[in-house]
């Protein structure tokens, strides 16, 4: 025996594209849904019914002709092929709670027991569902013989393909049932096709019970040509498109065919020991038999059987199967691991196969990946190199922007300079002639109350213009002071000329009186914002433009005062003096530099 102990329901090292083709085989019609599971998102692609007769496929090398063809038109996918219920036995086996490796052993012997002496290896596997019985485990359990299995892989000529999942009616049904996500929790589904009647039991979702016998649409066929006296396919003809069970065209004797159907129906589901089925509530209809008119009415009418369509209410779109293709779907679901309890009967051999067709499509989908970040990496590195080109492109544009603006601004400030250059001397002119008055007032408040008197006022180039004198007349109490004030200027500039005046006052006092009349004539002219500095004017630097006749020789001063500093006097003027105080031509108002 085989055991498939959770065989292949791990999908985690699987692709997160992944295709299968499920392949149902009905006696007078092929079923093939392709199925995609992309990133987890499940869609049918394509499904297609392949009707035997239509096609002229009669003989079992013409279906196998024509079935490769048609695998190999599709991308040969990998395969999931149903097998009629028949060949196989689903049932529920309650065991009592032991571990997983002697519940294993115990539903291996539990297998052999119900398949009984065989030559052939019997495939099984089983899953675990919720608890039916008080103090048991539940599993639901499926099996068949490897050599029907085979067989029918062989009859179909698909021995050369990869088989994803091989699983039987019944599983397929309740894995299409559960996708539908239902509202009833009990239910018997019954598929009734050419050849077979396949019954599945539901009780609270999960499925306990599963039967086969040979009487389905075929059956009918059978039975309507006998009693009609006329061909198959006339008979064929009858059933899809007259009521044979009731009106002017009710076939004497069919009545009773379909009684012994719903008979056998009736004994499958007596062999469930468990809770007796509510049969005119409970049960769903599939398949081509349910399509001849007349026959749910009558069996509604005469047996009290309801056979309601499968639910599609509450199933997503993606996953509404088209009809007669239940099976197909729920076989792909299966496949792709959506099944609630799914069994599998894939053999050894093949189970080996698709684990190195796996091993396959991994190295495949790792040197994918890999292709895929080299790709992005280059793809990353080429657009950083060309963000970076582009960036310093645009920076160069800018700079060349930057220049050309640069360019245009000197030369339009050169102009502007040269112009203003034109007027200074004018505004400068003005501005001197503003401060000259302003600083003669503060010469005459400054003398007020004073005995003092102003000998000469005259501006600095002019007084400089003239030679040094060659003895001084300051006294000699205020030569010391002359002498450090000459050495400041010399400091500050090798030229003593500043824009400002020259004072000579004459102060007729004695020697500590005069000093102390003088300071506080300086003082009161430095509170001036006029003057940037007013200072006594040292010996070597005064000159002879007074009349002798008005001074006291030893009472006899000169005073610097120098002009604040103005936006009208050029560049060179203004170049390394300490800029104490500025003033603005249209407002002299003290303006404190920082």
């Amino acid at each position: 025996m085989t055991p498939l102990p959770s065989i292949l329901k791990s999908r985690r090292l699987e692709p997160p594209v992944r295709r299968v083709l499920a392949v149902d085989v009905g006696g007078r019609c092929i079923r093939l849904l392709l199925m995609e599971d992309r990133f987890g998102k499940l869609s049918v692609l394509r499904q297609e019914a392949l009707d035997l007769q239509a096609e002229g496929l009669v003989s079992a090398d013409e279906i196998k002709a024509h079935l490769q063809d048609t695998v190999a038109d599709w991308g040969r996918p990998p395969l999931a092929l149903v097998l009629q219920q028949q060949l196989a036995v689903s049932q529920i086996v309650d065991l009592p709670p032991v571990p997983d490796a002697e519940a294993r052993q115990l539903i291996e012997a539990e297998t052999f027991k119900l398949g009984g002496a065989s030559e052939s290896v019997m495939v099984y596997d089983f899953a675990r569902v919720p608890l039916l019985t008080e103090n048991r485990q539940s599993f639901w359990v499926t099996f068949c013989q490897e050599g029907e299995i085979q067989a029918r892989i062989v009859q179909l000529g698909l021995d050369d393909q990869e088989f994803r999942e091989i699983t039987t009616e019944a599983n397929a049904m309740l894995a299409a049932w559960h996708a539908a996500r239902p509202v009833k929790k009990d239910a018997v589904l019954v598929h009734a096709g050419a050849q077979n009647t396949t019954i599945v039991a539901i009780r609270n979702g999960v499925g306990v019970f599963a039967s086969s016998f040979p009487m389905a649409g075929d059956f009918f066929t059978r039975a309507i040509a006998r009693l009609s006296r006329c061909t198959p396919q006339a008979a064929e003809d009858l059933k899809r498109h007259t009521n044979l069970l009731a009106g002017d065209k009710t076939l004497s004797g069919f009545a009773e065919i379909v009684d012994g159907w719903a008979a056998e129906m009736k004994r499958q589901l007596s062999e469930w020991r468990g809770k007796p089925f509510d049969l005119p509530c409970d049960l769903i209809a599939t398949g081509g038999v349910f399509e001849q008119p007349g026959l749910r009415d009558y069996l509604e009418r005469q047996k009290q059987m309801k056979f309601q369509p499968w639910p599609t209410s509450n199933a997503p779109a993606a996953l509404l199967p088209a009809k007669g293709f239940e099976i197909a779907l729920g076989a792909a679901l299966q496949a792709l691991g959506q099944g609630l309890q799914p069994t599998s009967l894939l053999p050894a051999s093949r189970r080996v196969a698709w684990k190195r067709h796996l091993g396959r499509q991994r190295l495949e989908f790792a040197n994918a990946l890999l292709l895929a970040a080299c790709f992005v990496a280059l793809a990353l590195g080429l657009w950083q190199k060309l963000a970076l080109i582009q960036r310093k492109q645009e920076l160069a544009d800018k700079v060349q922007a930057a220049l050309s603006v640069g360019r245009t601004n000197s030369a339009l400030t050169r102009d502007l300079l040269k112009s203003y250059d034109e007027l200074r001397p004018l505004f400068e002119h003005q501005q001197m002639t503003i401060d000259t008055l302003q600083s003669l007032a503060r010469l005459q408040t400054a003398r007020s109350n004073r005995t003092l008197w102003c000998v000469l006022v005259a501006d600095q180039q002019s007084y400089f213009a003239l030679p040094p004198t060659v003895t001084g007349t300051n006294n000699t109490h205020a030569r010391a002071a002359g002498v450090e004030s000459a050495q400041r200027r010399r400091d500050a500039s090798d030229s003593p000329v500043r824009p400002g005046l020259i004072a000579e006052l004459c102060v007729p006092e004695d020697v500590d009186a005069a000093r102390s009349t003088l300071s506080l004539v300086v003082n009161s002219l430095k509170q001036s914002s006029v003057f940037e500095r007013v200072d006594l004017l040292s010996e070597d630097l005064r000159r002879s433009m007074a009349d002798p006749k008005v001074i006291l020789p030893e009472r006899h001063f000169a005073l610097a005062l120098d002009f604040a500093t103005t936006e009208f006097q050029a560049a060179g003027a203004r170049k390394n003096k300490t800029p104490v105080v500025v003033r603005s031509s249209a407002n002299p108002a003290t303006k404190t530099n920082p």
